[in-house]
């Protein structure tokens, strides 16, 4: 059965990683930005601000050429602002099936972080780092049955007064070619988003921190968020596999709602 899910743990990595586009500020209190970690593979340098708690939640689905599906949901990331610059995250893929409804679903790991933004910004680019740990909660069909260790460091840099790059970089300890032996994996995110009024569309590039048949799995996104109020933002992604070991197309959608203290 282990076996059987092979392409939905592969697919679990990059839903678990994290998601974003171009959100400016570092601590929204104002109430006019709202980062998101969802949908991409990207997650901004930005935290949600003192006081506010933030939940996200999301529905993915892939199909590889082989005709293999995996989906996911309903992927909570559930985020509490404790400073200016600094959040704590509890988040989960939530329950993940190969296949996309009709399924045996099994529920997966939960990881725990702390996002820190740093209070420099050499060459103008806000950092900010996400150290966690992955939790083996999961069920034995797609828990990797280990305490895995994670940290991502964002780097967000404006172009004008609309644009502005982002770049991920994750290493954790991760189980892709033996479930008995962890190895170190980097990934790689570059994501190029833009601030048009209420939508914040983006397109990216990942390289997802894992190996198969000895080569990093290459994809790229499209996608955009809305927002719908000021506290409640859609999205919706598009990701094609660049390489042969990432064949897959997929789809994501999910939504962001926020409380702000009064």
């Amino acid at each position: 059965m282990k076996a059987s899910l092979t392409f939905v743990s592969a697919f679990l990595v990059l839903a678990a990683a994290g998601a974003a586009r171009a959100q400016a500020p570092t601590s929204p209190d104002d109430g006019i930005e709202m980062p998101a970690d969802r949908p991409g593979f990207n997650a901004p340098a930005s935290v949600v601000g003192a006081g506010v708690v933030q939940l996200e939640l999301g529905w993915s689905t892939s199909r590889s050429r082989d005709r293999t599906y995996a989906s996911a949901g309903p992927q909570p990331l559930f985020r509490v602002g404790v400073a200016t610059h600094v959040e704590l995250q509890l988040a989960s893929v939530g329950l993940a099936a190969a296949c996309v409804l009709d399924c045996d679903w099994h529920g997966a790991d939960v990881s725990a972080s702390v996002r820190v933004v740093l209070p420099v910004e050499p060459l103008g680019f806000t950092l900010a780092a996400t150290p966690g740990v992955s939790l083996p909660t999961g069920a034995f069909e797609v828990s990797s049955e280990h305490v895995d260790p994670l940290v991502i460091i964002q780097a967000d840099h404006g172009l004008g007064a609309y644009l502005e790059l982002s770049y991920n970089y994750l290493v954790t300890r991760i189980r892709d070619d033996d479930p008995d032996r962890a190895v170190v994996r980097q990934g790689h995110g570059f994501s190029l988003g833009a601030t048009l009024g209420r939508w914040s569309p983006f397109v990216g590039l990942a390289w997802r921190p894992e190996r198969v048949d000895g080569r990093a799995p290459c994809l790229a996104q499209v996608g955009t968020g809305v927002r719908v109020a000021r506290d409640v933002q859609l999205d919706v992604s598009l990701d094609r596999g660049l390489n042969r070991v990432e064949e897959s197309w997929g789809i994501s959608a999910g939504v962001a709602l926020r409380h702000r203290p009064r």
